[in-house]
């Protein structure tokens, strides 16, 4: 058992400059090496090779090759790269006491030398970052509201130590099947199934001011520079996450909002911060060259998996099919087969989608409706929710 930490992020090699940029400060100032899980990698034969990282493969995991592919049909890329990360963090506790998860466009502007003890003096084992340390303030640019679609907590960061493993079996119990995008079903990938594990598992949130810093905090946490040392509000500033942050449009802080975010820069501290991770960023990106296509967009004829398609196999999955595997060439014929035969069930989820979206505009109609015409609203519900409670 290692008694220092570990460090790891969770990518599709498109994402890897921003991962490489964040290894770069990672060893700078804690003088560790980044581990760097590639999703659309299932071999360490066909591993990339870079300096100052560690890459892995799915095989990392532990989970079979097989298994692996069958969550990369059910989920997208973003929620695929979400759902495997308690699994990681699982098996680098086994030679590690502390695992800390970084989101690939995180940055260190200064050792974390105050991890190992937060983490060692939380209650469960499981150390997190809330978005906010503060109530917003009527102007703010993130309200409460906000975090009732996304989660209280950023997990953009977290950090466990082996008295969490069983709360990482139970996370990973619902991110196998339950890690969606999908804010009408109350459902934010990984993120919202933290708002319930938090209290059952007695995690630990972060009250540091230089933690997980970005776009959506900085209202509380001023960034300034003090003899050459950047602080974010009392804190030396610690992590910094670039939200978006698009070296081809340099002057945004980032490029998620409708509306210019340039202003966030006018702060000297913040534009430094930005100008130095860009340039190592820019320098990454053209050393890497234009990045790969992700290959489960596609199966192996070229037609791409929409979000229905997904999830209508994810529900055959669960009502206990055998299903082919669309990245597999020799089942492509079986693929194409179900496919086709596929497109009641993703009609059935058009009308789920549909279903939720007419229940949260017009609750008091559809009240109305419900005991006006109880056997039609009834096999509704019977069709279209699921065993969770959730519309579709």
């Amino acid at each position: 058992m290692t008694t220092s930490p570990v460090f790891c992020t969770i990518l599709a090699r498109n994402y890897l400059p921003k991962a490489l940029t964040l290894a770069d400060s990672l060893q700078r100032h804690d003088g560790q090496t980044l581990r760097v899980l590639l999703i659309d990698v299932a071999r360490d034969e066909d591993l990339p090779s870079h300096p100052g990282v560690e890459l892995l493969s799915t095989e990392a995991l532990g989970l079979p090759e097989r298994e692996v592919l069958h969550y990369a049909t059910i989920y997208d890329l973003v929620e695929l790269a979400t759902a495997v990360k308690p699994v990681l963090l699982k098996q680098l506790l086994r030679d590690h006491e502390q695992a800390f998860y970084l989101d690939p466009d995180t940055y260190l502007a200064a050792p974390m030398v105050d991890l190992p003890d937060l983490l060692s003096g939380t209650e469960g084992g499981i150390l997190l970052t809330p978005h906010f340390l503060y109530p917003p303030r009527p102007g703010d640019p993130m309200s409460e509201g906000h975090l009732l679609t996304v989660g209280f907590y950023n997990l953009g960061f977290c950090g466990v130590d082996r008295r969490a493993l069983d709360f990482l079996d139970w996370w990973w119990g619902h991110l196998q099947t339950e890690c969606l995008f999908d804010p009408m079903s109350g459902l934010f990938v990984d993120q919202k199934w933290m708002d319930v594990g938090a209290p059952l598992w007695r995690a630990g949130g972060m009250r540091h001011h230089g933690y997980n810093v970005g776009v959506g905090n900085l209202h509380e946490r001023p960034l300034t520079e003090v003899d050459g040392v950047l602080r974010a509000g009392p804190d030396p500033l610690r992590l910094f996450h670039f939200h978006s942050f698009d070296t081809s449009q340099p002057q945004e802080l980032s490029v998620r909002f409708k509306h210019s975010t340039a202003d966030l820069r006018a702060s000297g501290a913040v534009d430094k911060l930005c100008l130095e991770y860009a340039a190592i960023l820019r320098r990454f990106e053209e050393e890497l060259g234009d990045p790969p296509a992700y290959p489960y967009w596609t199966d192996t004829r070229g037609r791409r998996l929409g979000r229905q398609l997904r999830r209508s196999y994810r529900q055959a999955h669960l009502a206990g099919a055998s299903l082919p595997l669309p990245f597999v060439a020799a089942e492509a014929d079986a693929w194409e087969e179900w496919r086709r035969g596929a497109w009641k069930s993703s009609a059935r989820w058009l009308v789920g989608d549909a279903a939720k979206s007419v229940r949260s505009v017009l609750p008091e109609q559809v009240a109305a409706a419900q005991k006006r015409f109880p056997r039609l609203t009834g096999k509704l519900r019977s069709d279209y929710v699921s065993d969770s409670g959730m519309w579709g």
